[in-house]
């Protein structure tokens, strides 16, 4: 699915992009109606839609798309920073699909999402498939019936062959032939992919047996060896091609699966805003963190830093400005940090980062460069400064998450009423 998105703010380009990272193709962005009229000279399949842009009204733009026949069915999804009824009214006539909170992006997944399902019960298929068969005129015609439905085929004679290949290559279906030339037999290969020889890549993937023999207990020891199906040879075209098709797509519904449970389990984990852990996740692993670095001496501190009157940005400039001083706050600690540095976002404009192995100036040092870099940045010409304190373990290997932050926070509120945009560090 070919899916534009016309998206203004960088920070939700990249909200977008997190959240439909299960797309068979990367989003294509326009900044401006004036560039996504430029971008629809390609076929899309879905338009994704803010409502206010820089050079009009994404209500008119849809109107407009309306009028052509390239884009008259094409869904339009609305992104909108508050729904109600009257903009859900105004969106139906002016030829929206659907309207969505910027805040509910998770919705607007799951809707690509079973949009995608739906359009794929033809299934043209794509990508590789591993044959294993030494009969010349077998596999020439099993290349063929598949290379038709859109597979590219690697042709062995034997296992031992397919076995050099299996670590470098992905495939979407095996189809192996029982026996075979060479001292593997294919129920052999069978079982050194599916105990993981070669690559973990390929150990999932769906293997389709043949054979001419019509031994039953044969067959059922393949099947328990891990293959997942079986053809009699000679076999019908259709009979292949159907059997391929029905593998290939089970195959890819397991991988939504999959992605879709990792794609939650990093909700769960993260800050949709910022992308930075959330205060869940951050309770969790920052404990086990600080445990680590104590049992081997290392020495940990804890910034606790907030975005000077932030209040007041939302209040003067609006909260979509808000969310991307948050989005590019967020982007600098990160940049500022290290591998292995934990950040999260606690809660409003409230960040911490877990530093290990630096405490003293090099805490402090790091606290500076954190706090001038935010200060440069200047998203979208607002200024912002941050204030931050530090919790530093004084050696004693002692300190948990829960007296460091608590320490942190007293030092933040030091730097607070000490004039902001500042540095205090406290020991525990």
């Amino acid at each position: 699915m070919k899916v534009l998105a016309v998206v203004a703010s960088r920070f939700f380009r990249k909200l977008l992009e997190r959240h439909l990272v299960f797309l068979p193709e990367p989003l294509r962005f326009a900044s401006t109606i004036a560039e996504a009229n430029l971008a629809l000279n390609h076929p899309v399949d879905l338009i994704c839609l803010e409502r206010h842009l820089s050079d009009g009204s994404g209500l008119a733009f849809s109107q407009t798309l309306r009028r052509h026949p390239e884009t008259s069915s094409t869904p339009i999804l609305l992104l909108t920073t508050e729904v109600d009824h009257a903009l859900s009214a105004a969106s139906m006539e002016a030829g929206i699909t659907e309207v969505f909170s910027k805040y509910e992006l998770e919705r607007l997944a799951q809707y690509v999402h079973e949009r995608i399902r739906s359009e794929d019960e033809s299934l043209q298929l794509s990508g590789r498939a591993l044959l294993v068969e030494d009969s010349v005129p077998v596999a020439r015609f099993i290349c063929t019936v598949l290379e038709r439905t859109g597979l590219k085929v690697d042709v062995f004679a034997s296992g031992e062959e397919a076995i050099k290949r299996l670590p470098v290559k992905d495939y979407e279906i095996a189809l192996i032939d029982i026996l075979l030339e060479g001292e593997m037999t294919g129920l052999s290969l069978v079982r050194h992919i599916r105990q993981g020889g070669g690559d973990k890549r390929n150990h999932r993937m769906p293997i389709l047996a043949m054979s001419s023999m019509q031994d039953t207990a044969r067959r059922i020891e393949i099947l328990r060896q891990g293959a997942n199906d079986f053809l009699a040879k000679p076999m019908l075209e259709e009979e292949l091609v159907a059997r391929v098709r029905n593998m290939v797509r089970l195959k890819r519904l397991l991988d939504e699966t999959e992605a879709q449970r990792d794609h939650l389990r990093r909700l769960a984990m993260t800050d949709q805003l910022t992308g930075l852990f959330n205060r869940h996740y951050l309770v969790e692993i920052a404990s086990r963190r600080i445990a680590e670095a104590h049992r081997h001496k290392i020495p940990v501190s804890l910034l606790v830093l907030d975005i000077d009157h932030f209040k007041r940005i939302n209040d003067t400039h609006g909260h979509d400005v808000g969310d991307t001083v948050l989005a590019e706050t967020a982007s600098i600690i990160r940049g500022v940090c290290r591998e292995g540095d934990i950040t999260a976002r606690t809660g409003g404009e409230e960040f911490v980062v877990l530093l290990l192995n630096a405490s003293g100036a090099r805490a402090r040092d790091f606290a500076e460069t954190l706090r001038k870099r935010v200060e440069e940045s200047r998203p979208l010409d607002v200024p912002v400064t941050i204030s931050i304190g530090i919790a530093e373990d004084a050696g004693s290997h002692q300190s948990t998450f829960e007296s460091l932050f608590k320490i942190g926070d007293s030092a933040l509120y030091q730097a607070k009423h000490s004039g902001r945009n500042r540095v205090v560090s406290l020991s525990s």
